[in-house]
């Protein structure tokens, strides 16, 4: 099961088409920025990924759109301060934070709260750890179910194979998931406020909170 993300940040915090200073961890090729960009071309956006033919794919994508930077800097570079970043209105990531350890999520969302301008926002969409095994099984089979839905539309008839879906765990697969419930708590730690799962659909969620107004970083 997927989520649209885009329409969740769009018609809330990019409607009204004011300037935003964007940063997008983990951005892969772009899609996500892309998106953005579309519904407020006021955005001024910087992406950051480890893997440089991601950040040629997004460079190509969003090639047609003015203030847009791109860092090629993993996760880790980012917790060790390897690289410099801005301060920002507002900071997401998609299916990426899932790819690192309970402990460095929990800095990564310091991190985020320290480049963020008071008053701005963090939304994650990712993949969670269901709390138990029987909750898991049923998502397991929400997922299966739509990924065949979306296989016959494409006229692809074979089946589903079992292992796709578990490697949404799969250390060896470079996944970390973690528990909703864990994640909800390290944003507040980090200082983050109105956190909260803004969607959830079996395993996928959208989760974020933001700064304080008067938060001085």
């Amino acid at each position: 099961m997927s989520i649209n993300p885009p329409n969740l940040p769009n018609t809330h915090f990019f409607h009204r088409g004011k300037p935003i200073k964007l940063l997008e961890l983990g951005s892969g090729d772009g899609v996500l920025t892309e998106e953005l960009l579309k519904v407020n071309k006021a955005i001024s956006a910087t992406l950051v990924d480890g893997n440089e033919g991601m950040l040629q794919k997004a460079r190509e994508r969003l090639k047609n759109f003015d203030n847009v930077k791109f860092i090629k800097a993993t996760f880790q570079d980012i917790l060790h301060n390897t690289v410099e970043l801005d301060k920002y209105d507002f900071c997401v990531s998609s299916m990426a934070i899932h790819h690192i350890g309970r402990s460095e999520k929990a800095s990564l969302f310091q991190h985020i709260a320290s480049c963020l301008r008071p008053g701005g926002h963090f939304i994650d969409i990712d993949v969670v750890l269901p709390p138990s095994k029987e909750l898991e099984s049923w998502y397991f089979e929400i997922w299966t179910q739509w990924m065949n839905e979306m296989m016959k539309l494409r006229n692809i008839t074979d089946e589903v194979p079992e292992d796709v879906i578990r490697r949404y765990k799969d250390p060896a697969s470079m996944n970390q998931p973690d528990t909703l419930e864990s994640q909800l708590t390290a944003l507040e730690k980090a200082g983050f406020m109105d956190v909260d799962c803004y969607l959830k659909n079996g395993v996928f969620v959208v989760f974020g909170g933001k700064l304080s107004a008067s938060c001085t970083g």
